[in-house]
């Protein structure tokens, strides 16, 4: 005579946790607490480095070269007037040196890295030689002392389409920042300023740059996070009204719900990762999937209970369980390994923790499904739905899905057929795709920061940077006309490239001194064929002009320079062109010779 089977394992565990409910509500919820309190520490990296990591050999180059020439993703103050006289009007003018003074007082901002009209100097020939004197010496109130700084800058190429427009209705001022983790509180600096800025009719102010696009970008997740999230949380508290029409029903799924972003956010903030731009969206997502548990398992709960209404609680809340655990569990673990998979095969790290912690909160959902629902459950009394008390007739819903059960049934052919289409045009579709990314795009185009980027780039030659490290191998190898005129054969040649406004570097300077000491004669401006000039021209410099004026576009040994490319686009499928045709040129003989580039 056979014995009759004892319990299974999975009821086993499952009578074990209805054995204990208050205990273990008690640690669900303290668990999820403890996890949510990491959360405010939470800090978010919207700048484009964070896509590479940062062991990668040309991030790690490319910081280094930062930190050699005081380079950052800079904030740029565009001033525009399409007046008769352009920018160079007194009162403009005077407006420059304003906001030149007081954004050195922003916090975050160095005040060594400021470059204006108000802080640059003009080089120029003398009786003696060679004059270094400010742009604004004196500052200008008169329009015939504006109309001299302009013709100082018709006479000294480096500055036009960098500092001020080729057509003088725009001029910028650049700031570099100590700190790009601090975009965010420095944007706002900036964008208080340009409201307490007064008013000059005719005069347009602007905000822009990459460093403004990132600071603009934490706003910007945060707006996004206040308005989708919530949003995303009422409809699915609606839907579980409408489905289970009970406060439990309701809230239950809710706490997985918190405790599931809890538990990724948690534990993101206690690793020190960062909140990308990507991990804006998985706070939606991580709520999609951390109800759909919780609502297989009341729906067959509830089921249950009006099915066998003999049943006691306890056995309805375990034979739920045992019957439920297992398909769930599968789809949890598919889930799970889809995004790890992500993790574990991902380049870049937004991409790659985006997974990981999509994965974490996954298996939070899991465990607060498996063991919280069914221990919340014990301290509450079975009440049935009124939406599933009717005995066995289906709802109008019920029956919708039963007859389009039936439809595929009796037309499987053309449930195929139909399939078979949507695949092929669906491939045919993803063979056209385009692989594209714009920073600005991420905005809606009547945002102030779209708007300012857009201003900017119709009339300065771009508000994206593209710099190219040039090195020699010897100490003052920069002294060797052969070494700069290859610099500028370099520069001529990135100038050609599509999206490319203009180029700068230390070559530029040499150029305008060398005039300065040949009485400026125009055919003067080019690069000595003499080191020892080369050298003298520096030197003089320092006489009456600030040696570090160089700093971004040389280092201290003269060996390393670095040439800055204005570029007015910063989509993805533009600049890989630049960056493919620029390695091909400094690869290729005569002009291979060590040199790293990278976008800014």
């Amino acid at each position: 005579m056979s014995q009759p089977a004892g319990p299974s394992k999975a009821e086993g565990f499952f009578s074990w946790v209805t054995g204990r409910p208050k205990t273990l509500v008690l640690a669900g919820v303290l668990l999820m607490l403890s996890a949510a309190a990491f959360i405010p520490g939470l800090t978010k990296d919207t700048t484009s480095d964070s896509f590479i990591a940062k062991d990668n050999p040309a991030r790690v180059y490319r910081d280094q070269m930062k930190k050699v020439f005081g380079l950052s993703d800079p904030f740029v103050i565009a001033i525009i007037n399409h007046g008769p006289t352009g920018v160079f009007h007194p009162e403009t003018l005077q407006l420059v040196q304003w906001l030149t003074d007081r954004v050195k007082k922003i916090n975050n901002v160095d005040p060594d890295g400021i470059v204006s009209l108000a802080t640059e100097n003009n080089i120029v020939g003398t009786a003696d030689g060679m004059l270094v004197s400010k742009f604004f010496d004196p500052l200008p109130t008169t329009q015939i002392q504006a109309d001299a700084i302009r013709a100082a800058i018709a006479d000294f190429p480096l500055y036009q389409g960098s500092l001020v427009a080729r057509d003088f209705t725009a001029t910028l001022i650049v700031a570099e920042i100590l700190d790009e983790m601090k975009s965010e509180t420095t944007y706002n600096a900036f964008m208080t300023l340009i409201k307490d800025t007064p008013q000059i009719p005719g005069v347009e102010l602007h905000v822009a740059g990459e460093g403004a696009i990132s600071g603009y970008l934490f706003n910007y997740i945060d707006q996004d996070a206040t308005r989708l999230n919530p949003v995303v949380a009422i409809v699915i508290t609606l839907v579980l009204c409408i489905a289970f029409r009970t406060m439990w029903g309701t809230l239950l799924p809710n706490v997985v719900v918190l405790a599931t972003v809890a538990a990724a956010f948690g534990t993101m903030a206690a690793g020190g990762v960062p909140f990308y731009v990507i991990t804006n969206g998985l706070a939606s997502i991580l709520i999609g999937m951390a109800v759909a548990e919780p609502i297989h398992v009341l729906t067959h709960y509830y089921g249950l209970g009006r099915a066998h209404p003999d049943l006691s609680h306890l056995d309805v809340i375990v034979r739920t369980m045992t019957e439920t655990w297992k398909p769930l569990t599968n789809t949890i673990l598919t889930t799970f390994v889809g995004f790890i998979s992500l993790y574990l095969s991902g380049g870049m790290p937004p991409m790659q923790y985006f997974g990981l912690f999509a994965a974490i909160g996954v298996m939070a959902a899991w465990l607060y499904g498996m063991v919280f629902i069914p221990a919340a459950l014990m301290l509450v009394t079975f009440k049935l739905p009124p939406a599933i008390r009717g005995e066995h007739t289906p709802d109008r819903y019920g029956r919708a899905v039963a007859a389009l059960g039936n439809f595929a049934i009796r037309r499987p052919r053309l449930i195929l057929a139909v399939t078979l289409m949507i695949g092929i045009i669906g491939g045919m579709g993803a063979f056209r795709l385009t692989i594209d990314e714009a920073t600005i795009e991420n905005f809606q185009r009547d945002e102030p920061i779209y708007y300012a980027d857009k201003a900017i780039n119709q009339v300065m030659d771009g508000t994206n940077y593209l710099d190219i490290v040039i090195e020699t191998q010897i100490k003052e190898g920069l002294f060797n006309p052969d070494y700069l005129q290859r610099i500028d054969t370099l520069q001529r040649f990135v100038e050609t490239l599509p999206g490319v406004g203009g180029t700068t570097s230390v070559v530029d300077y040499i150029k305008q001194m060398h005039r300065s000491i040949n009485e400026n004669r125009r055919e003067a401006y080019r690069i000595p064929d003499n080191r020892d000039l080369i050298a003298q021209l520096f030197l003089l410099y320092s006489a009456s002009g600030d040696p570090t004026d160089f700093e971004e576009e040389i280092d201290y040994d003269y060996r390393r320079a670095n040439i800055r490319a204005s570029i007015n686009t910063s989509y993805y499928t533009n600049n890989r062109i630049v960056i493919e045709k620029l390695d091909q040129y400094l690869e290729s003989p005569p002009h291979s010779w060590q040199a790293t580039s990278g976008m800014g």
